[in-house]
Order: structure tokens, then C-alpha cells, then sequence
């Protein structure tokens, strides 16, 4: 059934994108935001490359990297926690109970 909607929502969505595509006013405005759009693309480059930003976006994108797998690591931990103690809930370094979430998908084809 999953499956069957989303093919049905895939060619409505065409159906409404044609639409907006065969409407003048609306190809314009596009075209006029999408210039907006790639120049502020260049001004926001420009901004992050100067000297001092170089260095604070590095340092966030180095964060950002540390972030993912620190909660890649906690989410295996969390996952074999309630697997050995069939609860939801676990104490934080402050002593406070917290819940967690499991959550499971299924895997495109």
C-alpha cells in the first residue's frame, strides 16, 4: 500500500508541476528568484571565504563531523541498552531519567 501511494503522490506531483511550469507568472517569478537565489550564493562564498571566517567555518564543519559520529556511537549504545534491558529509559550523566526512542525503516530497494 506504501508503495501504491507513493506512486500515486509522484504523478500528482508531476500534474502540479506542469501546471506551475505552464504558467507564465509563475516561470518568471522563478526565474527572478533563482537569479536572487545564485547571487546570494556568490556574496555568501565571498563572506565565508575572507580570512578569519575560513577558519570558523572549518571549525564547524569539523564539529559538525564529531557531532554525527558521537551520535552514530550513542545510538548503537542505546539500541544494545534496550536490547539487554527491555526498557526505554536510561539515567543521564546528571542522574536525571531520559527516554529514548527506537526507531526502525525499511531500506529502499
Amino acid at each position: 500500500m506504501i508503495e501504491d501511494l507513493e506512486a500515486e503522490n509522484r504523478a500528482s506531483n508531476e500534474l502540479l508541476k506542469s501546471a506551475l511550469d505552464n504558467e507564465p507568472a509563475y516561470t518568471d517569478v522563478a526565474k527572478e528568484a533563482k537569479e536572487i537565489l545564485a547571487r546570494r550564493k556568490r556574496i555568501k562564498e565571498e563572506v565565508l571565504g575572507q580570512v578569519g571566517n575560513e577558519k570558523v567555518v572549518e571549525d564547524i564543519k569539523a564539529n559538525k563531523e564529531e557531532i554525527s559520529t558521537l551520535l552514530e556511537i550513542l545510538s548503537a549504545e542505546l539500541a544494545e541498552y534496550y536490547t539487554k534491558e527491555k526498557t526505554d529509559e536510561i539515567e543521564d550523566s546528571s542522574g536525571q531519567k531520559r527516554k529514548f526512542k527506537v526507531l526502525v525503516r525499511l531500506m529502499p530497494k
